[in-house]
């Protein structure tokens, strides 16, 4: 008789079958199973990493010159799903950080913003992540990052559990957890569940050249993961960077033959572009004083995510007056998030959004 694999008890099987021997161990099965099974469904599920940025004080100040750091939460799936939950949205994080204080810091951060945090879990096998930002010469964000790899590629597809994917609506990633193993079979069995439960799929590449093996990979990479998506947003450099030489709204058939329905580029202080099949429009973001654009991007892809929703639309599509629409409300979020140092406490709430609008 052939012998079965033996595979590794997955959170759900330890959950349930392994009684809690103490009123710590219970207090963890009670949260385990409520996030698993009680929790009502969700209406965007973000998978990817979280970790801690430290920001320079005065913001522009180059590292090395740089004596007073800020910390703040970061990571961009992190972020959406933080964004979105202030949108009004139900929003569950899959994710993994370290057992140490920084990682226990930022559980209770997304804890107090009211995530569902079922299938969110701490290793005692790596720290958490730490990314110092800085600004080039033309302003734009680098990171320097330590702790790399972080306990966010340490998630485990056992650890993404099919349940938790049903009645969902949305799943939304970036590339950073594509990079190494087994972070990677994670989030491609996380795809596997999303298509098969019918959500609609959203990526932001959130290119990080210093965390890939080479920029040849990284792009080879996200261009193959392209059409896993419906909905696709991306920062001018990465545009240029994906696709040299083409222009966006000469692109959309392109991206359409992939399967994205749904497109955007940010584009900074000059706003946002935004397609859907052969329409497109091009919107100017509002003028705010800017104090810390970290975030921003995020912050503009959970506007979207709402207004795709909103719109209950099933195959995507929009008209041009719609994504005009979409791509004002989505420049409004991200325009707030640069206007407070730090991007969890500067993401807008949906009343504040909509009393600007």
């Amino acid at each position: 008789m052939a012998m079965e694999a033996f595979t590794e008890p997955s959170v759900f099987d330890r959950a349930i079958f392994d009684p809690p021997s103490s009123i710590l161990d219970g207090l963890k099965w009670i949260s385990v199973v409520s996030g698993l099974i009680m929790s009502p469904p969700l209406d965007v599920i973000c998978l990817g990493e979280l970790l801690i940025d430290f920001v320079p004080t005065p913001s522009l100040s180059p590292l090395s010159r740089t004596r007073l750091f800020r910390l703040a939460p970061g990571g961009a799936p992190a972020n959406v799903a933080v964004a979105s939950r202030r949108l009004g949205m139900s929003c569950g994080f899959i994710g993994k950080v370290g057992d140490d204080p920084f990682g226990r810091y930022l559980r209770d951060v997304l804890k107090q913003e009211g995530l569902n945090l079922g299938l969110f879990t701490l290793s005692s096998e790596a720290l958490t992540r730490l990314a110092f930002v800085t600004n080039d010469s033309n302003e734009r964000q680098r990171f320097l990052f330590y702790g790399n790899p972080g306990a966010d590629v340490l998630l485990r597809p056992d650890e993404v559990q099919e349940n938790y994917f049903r009645g969902a609506r949305i799943f939304h990633f970036g590339s950073i957890s594509l990079i190494q193993e087994p972070s990677r079979s994670a989030t491609l069995t996380a795809l596997d569940y999303a298509h098969k439960h019918g959500l609609i799929v959203s990526f932001d590449p959130n290119l990080r050249p210093a965390l890939w093996p080479s920029l040849k990979q990284a792009r080879q990479e996200i261009l193959r993961t392209l059409s896993h998506c419906h909905i696709l947003k991306m920062n001018q450099s990465e545009w240029e960077f994906l696709f040299p030489g083409r222009k966006f709204e000469d692109s959309l058939s392109m991206l359409e033959r992939k399967g994205i329905s749904l497109s955007a580029v940010t584009l900074g202080a000059q706003g946002s572009i935004i397609g859907s099949h052969n329409q497109w429009t091009r919107m100017n973001g509002p003028q705010v004083k800017v104090v810390d654009t970290t975030g921003a991007g995020d912050g503009f892809m959970a506007g979207l995510l709402y207004q795709s929703l909103k719109r209950n639309r099933a195959p995507l599509r929009f008209e041009k007056a719609e994504l005009t629409e979409m791509a004002r409300f989505a420049n409004v979020v991200g325009a707030f998030t640069t206007t407070k140092a730090g991007c969890i406490p500067a993401f807008p709430w949906l009343r504040q959004v909509k009393k600007y609008l």
